[in-house]
């Protein structure tokens, strides 16, 4: 899986297009992007793609669930999950992300961060990831996502990833990564199969489109945590390759198509985490 942004961790290089970082606590050289994500809330939420409906039915299967969206950013994914018919609390640690969030129907909102989840032990069927898991310090988010989930819980990774085989979305990527082009790639596999707490790990891939005019291509452009951090002038040269990548190949008024894949991972509580749950608190009733 291509990835566009770096998060904490070296081998990780993914953007958040569901939402900022869920560890707001990174220092160092990252720390700037990680703060960044705030601040273009707006672009965000006009720019970035939604999340298939099917991928998410991949995940949670049939049936009414709660649901928690963690690092839920302006609450796209969480959008999805409550349009599907679950009941959604979305936690995000920026409030600007939220207050974006807020406006959807259907869904809670808590600030909070994937290391200390505020909710009690055992207290959703499902905790759901979209774009956001590259940023946790997973020695600490997987034991508190392994907490909040009931024993027969489950936990979904979702990743909406460009199809850079087309060749102006290889230019579009070329324009927002700069020198970081083709860079790093994240796979939260390895991390979760060396993790004593999640077990059946499974995989899927589900393909759609992101409609986009000359508007639209410009506010994706500027939610990347890369142009957001750029001084004024540099932002505005890359926003000038980016209107001339749609005005070399849009042909409006038909939208231009951002085609994407988006990677999906299906995992249950192992019987470890199971039983350390029980030793800590009961679980939480079904609402």
């Amino acid at each position: 899986m291509t990835t566009d942004d770096p998060g904490p961790e070296p081998a990780t290089g993914r953007d958040t297009p569901n939402g900022g970082p869920a560890n707001s606590a990174d220092q160092g050289p990252n720390a700037a992007r990680a703060k960044s994500f705030g601040a273009v809330a707006a672009a965000y939420d006009a720019g970035r793609p939604t999340f298939p409906a099917d991928a998410l039915t991949w995940i949670l299967g049939p049936g009414r669930l709660q649901v928690l969206d963690l690092g839920a950013g302006t609450g796209k994914l969480a959008a999805v999950a409550a349009g599907l018919g679950h009941d959604v609390v979305a936690v995000d640690p920026s409030e600007e992300m939220l207050s974006v969030c807020r406006r959807r129907p259907g869904i809670d909102t808590m600030v909070g961060a994937a290391e200390s989840i505020p909710l009690a032990h055992g207290s959703v069927d499902a905790v759901i990831v979209g774009q956001a898991f590259h940023w946790f310090d997973h020695a600490r988010a997987l034991p508190e996502i392994a907490r909040v989930l009931r024993p027969n819980g489950v936990l979904g990774l979702l990743w909406n990833d460009a199809d850079r085989v087309v060749p102006w979305v290889r230019r579009f990527d070329r324009a927002i990564q700069g020198d970081d082009f083709g860079g790093d790639q994240f796979d939260p596999m390895p991390i979760l199969l060396q993790s004593d707490l999640f077990a059946l790990i499974e995989t899927a891939r589900f393909r759609h489109w992101q409609d986009l005019d000359r508007a639209g291509l410009r506010q994706l452009a500027l939610s990347h945590s890369r142009v957001a951090v750029l001084t004024e002038s540099r932002r505005e040269a890359v926003l000038d390759q980016i209107d001339n990548i749609y005005d070399n190949t849009a042909r409006p008024p038909e939208p231009l198509r951002m085609p994407y894949f988006t990677d999906c991972y299906r995992a249950r509580p192992s019987d470890l985490a199971n039983y350390r749950r029980t030793l800590d608190a009961p679980i939480a009733p079904h609402l």
